[in-house]
């Protein structure tokens, strides 16, 4: 009850900060995206956080999501400090966008298990939005839909143990990126095999 109590108070804490800080432009998505987004993250994750450091790190995530040009999956992988990014973390971060479906998560989590890297906090949610025809986000809409003019998306968050030099896990990047495509590839062919093993009975 106290993390929960914790959170509430950030959240609500966060929301005044938009409200008074966000641009115009993007204070609705802040307020869909901080709804989405840290109403899944784990109350006793919110701990020894501030105010000022979760809005930054949510404008990061909206800036993050703005330009996704293709359907592969996006992978960034960075050490926050406030200078440069406008927030800070004790940890590595790995932030990554890819088209909404099962096992992404857990396909993530995986590897880094296998590379015995230390996770500290997960935190992920889905999303729909609008894109142009360039990927320029416009829009994250309120609620899930299934509208063909929407884009069903889905946003993982992980921190871990800190790399002092996290360009130099740039083959972590690719690899990461390379499983989600495989994930989007099996989850994409399961309902054709489904449908064959159905006809095969």
């Amino acid at each position: 009850m106290a993390w929960e109590s914790t959170k509430e108070n950030l959240l609500a804490q966060l929301a005044e900060r938009i409200e008074v800080r966000g641009d115009q432009e993007h204070r609705e998505d802040l307020h869909r995206l901080a709804e989405k987004f840290f109403g899944r993250f784990p109350p006793e994750d919110m701990r020894d956080r501030s105010p000022e450091n979760i809005y930054g790190c949510l404008y990061g995530l909206l800036r993050f999501m703005d330009n996704w040009e293709t359907a592969a999956p996006k992978v960034r992988i960075f050490n926050p400090d406030i200078q440069t990014h406008g927030w800070e973390s004790k940890y590595t971060v790995l932030v990554l966008l890819c088209p909404e479906m099962p096992f992404c998560v857990a396909s993530v989590r995986g590897e880094l298990n296998r590379r015995n890297i230390k996770i500290h906090t997960i935190a992920s949610c889905n999303l729909a939005t609008t894109r142009d025809s360039d990927g320029r986000l416009q829009q994250v809409v309120a609620g899930h839909t299934q509208e063909e003019s929407q884009s069903n998306e889905s946003l993982m968050y992980f921190e871990v143990g800190r790399h002092s030099h996290p360009e130099t896990l740039a083959e972590l990047r690719d690899t990461l990126t390379d499983i989600l495509i495989e994930v989007t590839v099996v989850v994409s062919d399961f309902p054709a095999v489904r449908e064959r093993l159905r006809n095969a009975i």
